[in-house]
C-alpha cells in the first residue's frame, strides 16, 4: 500500500503535468484536501452581496475568484466574466445581484454548507465537498458513495477521492492565474469539466 505522502506528491504530480508547468500549484506539496461525503438536505438561491447569505459556508465554484480585488484592466474582465458565468448559472444574468446556490449537506457528525455557482445539484444528491487551501468544491457523485455499509469502500477509494480535488483546486487556481481573454476562456471550461459533478 503507498504511503499517504506518496499519494499526495502523486496527485500533485499528475495536476501539474495536466495543466502544464505554467500552471498555479494549486495546494503546496504535503497537503491534501479535507473530503466529506453526504447528502444534499437543504437547498437556497442566495445573493452573494448579502454577507449574512452567505456567512459560515464554505465558498465554492467560480465565485472566490470573481470576488477578487483588481485594479488592472484585464482582472476587472476576468472578474466580470466570473461574474456573469455565476449570474447566469442562477438564472439571473440581467440582474444585478451576483446570484449563487447555499446547498446544506449532512455529513456524518453534522451538517457543513456551501455556497457556490454550481447549480446541477438537486435535493437528496450524494455529493462529495472538498475543502483545500483555496476554496471548497462541491460535486455529485454515485450514490452508493452515501450508502453506510460502502463506508470502508469509500475510504479505500480517498486516494482517487484525493486526485479529483487535486485537479479541481489546480483549473480553478488556472482561472486566477489567467492573463488573457483566452486562457480565461480555457480555464473556465476545464474548471467545469474538472470540478462539476
Amino acid at each position: 500500500m503507498k504511503s499517504k505522502s506518496t499519494v499526495i506528491i502523486s496527485v500533485i504530480c499528475v495536476g501539474l503535468l495536466l495543466l502544464g508547468a505554467g500552471a498555479v500549484e494549486a495546494q503546496k506539496k504535503g497537503q491534501s484536501a479535507k473530503i466529506q461525503h453526504g447528502v444534499v438536505v437543504g437547498m437556497e438561491a442566495v445573493d452573494l452581496s448579502d454577507s449574512k447569505a452567505t456567512q459560515g459556508a464554505l465558498l465554492g465554484g467560480a465565485i472566490a475568484y470573481g470576488s477578487s480585488s483588481g485594479r488592472s484592466g484585464y482582472k476587472r474582465r476576468r472578474n466580470t466574466a466570473i461574474g456573469a458565468l455565476v449570474g447566469a448559472a442562477a438564472g439571473s444574468a440581467a440582474s444585478t445581484k451576483q446570484m449563487g446556490m447555499l446547498y446544506t449537506v449532512a455529513v456524518a457528525g453534522g451538517a457543513i454548507k456551501v455556497v457556490t455557482d454550481q447549480t446541477e445539484i438537486h435535493m437528496d444528491d450524494c455529493v462529495v465537498v472538498e475543502e483545500t487551501g483555496q476554496g471548497a468544491n462541491i460535486r455529485r457523485v454515485d450514490a452508493e458513495v452515501c450508502y453506510p455499509e460502502n463506508a470502508g469502500l469509500v475510504d479505500a477509494l480517498e486516494g482517487e477521492f484525493q486526485e479529483e480535488a487535486a485537479e479541481c483546486a489546480a483549473a480553478k487556481a488556472e482561472v486566477a492565474a489567467a492573463k488573457t481573454d483566452e486562457a480565461l476562456d480555457l480555464a473556465l471550461r476545464k474548471m467545469s469539466i474538472l470540478c462539476n459533478g
